[in-house]
């Protein structure tokens, strides 16, 4: 380390001593303070082992799952299927009226492996976008056709 480092790191140092001295000095006020609106108003220094009690937490409804509302797949349905042919045979079982979160759902429910329900849902929507892809392509060409 040369010798300019050696300063630099020695300032730093002191800067920081200071800082924790005055930091030091500020808690001993505070503690001051605070011992002396106890005894203006005879209130008693809560027990070390206990905290003071934090504020209550508002209490939030639960919102529902994105998911919530799928069909009842029985377990084992898609199991051994991979996440594309799963939603393919969802589709054909149960009709394309749910929504990707719900299908997902519904493919856990069934045996569907994946390493994340993120990233079932990111190819199940890959799947879907294909799909809708390749069926307006053969609207397409069959309007052509004509």
């Amino acid at each position: 380390m040369d010798a300019d480092a050696r300063r630099n790191y020695r300032a730093a140092l002191r800067q920081a001593e200071g800082e924790l001295a005055a930091h030091e000095r500020r808690g001993e006020a505070l503690r001051a303070t605070v011992e002396g609106l106890r005894n203006l108003l005879a209130v008693k220094a809560p027990s070390r082992g206990r905290r003071a009690s934090a504020p209550a937490k508002r209490q939030r409804r639960r919102r529902r799952s994105a998911g919530a509302g799928h069909p009842d797949v029985p377990p084992g349905t898609f199991k051994g299927t991979g996440p594309t042919a799963a939603y393919r045979k969802f589709i054909a079982m149960y009709g394309d009226k749910y929504t990707v979160p719900q299908i997902r759902d519904a493919l856990i429910q069934g045996g569907v492996r994946s390493s994340s329900p993120t990233s079932l849902l990111t190819g199940i929507h890959s799947v879907r976008r294909r799909d809708r892809l390749k069926a307006e392509a053969e609207k397409q060409a069959g309007k052509a056709a004509d």
